[in-house]
Protein backbone atom coordinates (compact mmCIF):
# COMPACT_ATOMS: atom_id res chain seq x y z
CA UNK A 1 0.00 0.00 0.00
CA UNK A 2 1.41 3.37 -1.00
CA UNK A 3 1.77 5.77 1.92
CA UNK A 4 2.06 9.44 1.09
CA UNK A 5 2.78 12.51 3.17
CA UNK A 6 -0.28 14.72 3.67
CA UNK A 7 1.32 17.90 2.30
CA UNK A 8 2.62 18.17 -1.24
CA UNK A 9 5.58 20.15 -2.48
CA UNK A 10 4.90 23.41 -4.31
CA UNK A 11 4.90 22.66 -8.07
CA UNK A 12 8.15 24.57 -8.84
CA UNK A 13 10.01 22.71 -6.06
CA UNK A 14 8.56 19.35 -7.13
CA UNK A 15 9.50 19.97 -10.77
CA UNK A 16 13.04 21.01 -9.78
CA UNK A 17 13.47 17.82 -7.71
CA UNK A 18 12.21 15.72 -10.63
CA UNK A 19 14.65 17.38 -13.06
CA UNK A 20 17.53 16.92 -10.61
CA UNK A 21 16.66 13.25 -9.98
CA UNK A 22 16.36 12.48 -13.70
CA UNK A 23 19.62 14.29 -14.39
CA UNK A 24 21.38 12.17 -11.77
CA UNK A 25 20.02 8.95 -13.28
CA UNK A 26 21.07 9.97 -16.80
CA UNK A 27 24.60 10.99 -15.67
CA UNK A 28 24.98 7.72 -13.76
CA UNK A 29 23.80 5.65 -16.74
CA UNK A 30 26.28 7.37 -19.07
CA UNK A 31 29.18 7.09 -16.61
CA UNK A 32 28.71 3.32 -16.28
CA UNK A 33 28.31 2.86 -20.04
CA UNK A 34 31.70 4.49 -20.59
CA UNK A 35 33.51 3.13 -17.51
CA UNK A 36 36.35 0.62 -18.06
CA UNK A 37 35.18 -2.70 -16.64
CA UNK A 38 37.80 -3.46 -13.97
CA UNK A 39 37.48 -4.73 -10.42
CA UNK A 40 36.02 -7.59 -8.43
CA UNK A 41 32.87 -9.39 -9.59
CA UNK A 42 30.81 -9.71 -6.42
CA UNK A 43 27.17 -9.15 -5.54
CA UNK A 44 26.52 -6.99 -2.49
CA UNK A 45 24.10 -8.02 0.26
CA UNK A 46 21.35 -5.39 0.01
CA UNK A 47 19.02 -4.20 2.77
CA UNK A 48 15.93 -2.00 2.38
CA UNK A 49 13.84 -0.18 4.97
CA UNK A 50 11.10 -2.38 6.43
CA UNK A 51 8.68 0.51 5.77
CA UNK A 52 9.41 0.43 2.02
CA UNK A 53 6.41 -0.18 -0.22
CA UNK A 54 6.31 -3.64 -1.84
CA UNK A 55 6.16 -2.02 -5.29
CA UNK A 56 9.62 -0.51 -4.88
CA UNK A 57 11.62 -3.50 -3.67
CA UNK A 58 14.90 -4.69 -5.14
CA UNK A 59 14.28 -7.39 -7.73
CA UNK A 60 17.66 -7.88 -9.47
CA UNK A 61 21.38 -7.16 -9.26
CA UNK A 62 23.53 -7.10 -12.38
CA UNK A 63 27.20 -7.82 -11.70
CA UNK A 64 30.03 -6.69 -13.97
CA UNK A 65 33.74 -6.27 -13.18
CA UNK A 66 33.91 -3.57 -10.49
CA UNK A 67 30.18 -2.76 -10.72
CA UNK A 68 26.81 -3.66 -9.26
CA UNK A 69 23.60 -2.40 -10.87
CA UNK A 70 20.64 -2.63 -8.50
CA UNK A 71 17.21 -2.79 -10.15
CA UNK A 72 14.24 -1.77 -8.00
CA UNK A 73 10.68 -2.33 -9.27
CA UNK A 74 9.76 1.35 -8.83
CA UNK A 75 10.33 4.46 -6.75
CA UNK A 76 7.44 5.69 -4.61
CA UNK A 77 7.89 9.43 -4.00
CA UNK A 78 6.75 10.86 -0.65
CA UNK A 79 3.70 12.71 -2.00
CA UNK A 80 0.98 11.59 -4.42
CA UNK A 81 1.48 14.32 -7.06
CA UNK A 82 5.27 14.05 -6.89
CA UNK A 83 5.00 10.27 -7.26
CA UNK A 84 2.65 10.48 -10.26
CA UNK A 85 4.66 13.18 -12.05
CA UNK A 86 8.03 11.59 -11.34
CA UNK A 87 6.89 8.17 -12.63
CA UNK A 88 5.52 9.77 -15.82
CA UNK A 89 8.80 11.65 -16.37
CA UNK A 90 10.88 8.48 -15.83
CA UNK A 91 8.79 6.56 -18.36
CA UNK A 92 8.98 9.43 -20.85
CA UNK A 93 12.72 10.14 -20.44
CA UNK A 94 14.18 6.76 -19.46
CA UNK A 95 11.70 4.33 -20.99
CA UNK A 96 11.04 2.70 -17.60
CA UNK A 97 9.47 3.35 -14.22
CA UNK A 98 11.86 0.97 -12.44
CA UNK A 99 14.81 2.49 -10.61
CA UNK A 100 18.43 1.53 -11.24
CA UNK A 101 21.26 2.53 -8.91
CA UNK A 102 24.81 1.63 -9.94
CA UNK A 103 27.83 1.48 -7.67
CA UNK A 104 31.51 1.05 -8.42
CA UNK A 105 33.35 -1.57 -6.35
CA UNK A 106 37.09 -1.80 -5.73
CA UNK A 107 39.02 -4.15 -3.46
CA UNK A 108 38.65 -1.70 -0.56
CA UNK A 109 35.70 0.62 -1.19
CA UNK A 110 32.33 1.27 -2.76
CA UNK A 111 31.98 4.42 -4.86
CA UNK A 112 28.52 5.96 -5.14
CA UNK A 113 28.01 8.16 -8.21
CA UNK A 114 24.90 10.29 -7.53
CA UNK A 115 23.39 7.61 -5.25
CA UNK A 116 25.08 8.14 -1.86
CA UNK A 117 22.68 8.55 1.05
CA UNK A 118 25.12 10.66 3.13
CA UNK A 119 22.80 13.02 5.04
CA UNK A 120 19.25 12.05 4.09
CA UNK A 121 16.01 11.25 5.80
CA UNK A 122 13.84 8.60 4.15
CA UNK A 123 11.60 11.24 2.53
CA UNK A 124 14.37 13.60 1.35
CA UNK A 125 16.34 11.43 -1.09
CA UNK A 126 18.93 14.01 -2.19
CA UNK A 127 21.52 12.63 -4.65
CA UNK A 128 25.09 12.84 -3.35
CA UNK A 129 28.31 11.20 -4.52
CA UNK A 130 30.78 9.61 -2.11
CA UNK A 131 33.02 6.72 -1.14
CA UNK A 132 32.86 4.28 1.74
CA UNK A 133 34.84 1.27 2.90
CA UNK A 134 33.90 -2.06 1.34
CA UNK A 135 31.80 -4.09 3.79
CA UNK A 136 29.99 -6.43 1.40
CA UNK A 137 26.69 -4.85 2.50
CA UNK A 138 24.70 -1.94 1.20
CA UNK A 139 21.66 -0.22 2.71
CA UNK A 140 19.01 1.70 0.84
CA UNK A 141 17.95 4.53 3.11
CA UNK A 142 15.61 6.74 1.08
CA UNK A 143 12.47 6.39 -1.04
CA UNK A 144 14.59 6.77 -4.19
CA UNK A 145 17.17 4.22 -3.03
CA UNK A 146 20.13 6.37 -2.00
CA UNK A 147 22.75 3.97 -0.62
CA UNK A 148 25.24 3.61 2.22
CA UNK A 149 27.35 0.81 3.73
CA UNK A 150 25.72 0.88 7.17
CA UNK A 151 22.26 1.10 8.69
CA UNK A 152 21.09 4.65 9.35
CA UNK A 153 19.48 5.69 12.62
CA UNK A 154 16.35 7.33 11.11
CA UNK A 155 15.49 4.00 9.45
CA UNK A 156 16.35 1.91 12.52
CA UNK A 157 13.86 3.82 14.70
CA UNK A 158 11.15 3.41 12.04
CA UNK A 159 11.25 -0.39 11.95
CA UNK A 160 14.74 -1.17 10.71
CA UNK A 161 15.81 -2.96 7.56
CA UNK A 162 15.11 -6.25 5.83
CA UNK A 163 17.63 -8.18 3.75
CA UNK A 164 16.60 -8.57 0.14
CA UNK A 165 16.86 -11.72 -1.96
CA UNK A 166 17.05 -10.51 -5.57
CA UNK A 167 17.89 -12.45 -8.69
CA UNK A 168 21.58 -12.02 -9.57
CA UNK A 169 22.71 -11.81 -13.19
CA UNK A 170 26.01 -11.22 -14.95
CA UNK A 171 25.66 -8.00 -16.91
CA UNK A 172 26.44 -4.32 -17.17
CA UNK A 173 24.30 -1.17 -16.90
CA UNK A 174 22.85 -1.70 -20.38
CA UNK A 175 21.67 -5.20 -19.40
CA UNK A 176 20.10 -3.73 -16.24
CA UNK A 177 18.36 -1.05 -18.37
CA UNK A 178 16.86 -3.67 -20.69
CA UNK A 179 15.69 -5.77 -17.76
CA UNK A 180 14.11 -2.74 -16.06
CA UNK A 181 12.17 -1.78 -19.20
CA UNK A 182 10.43 -5.16 -19.09
CA UNK A 183 9.18 -4.91 -15.50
Amino acid sequence: MKRYLALDLPAPVRDLRIREDLGSQIRQRELFRLRTKLGPEVALAVFQPAIEDEDSLLCAIFVAPGENHLVFRDEIAPTKKWDEWYRAYRIQNLGRSADIESVEITETEVVYHWCYSFFNLYESGVHYSGRQAWTGKIYSSTWNHMLTNRPEFPILIRGGYREMDPEVFNGDRDAAEEYAKNL
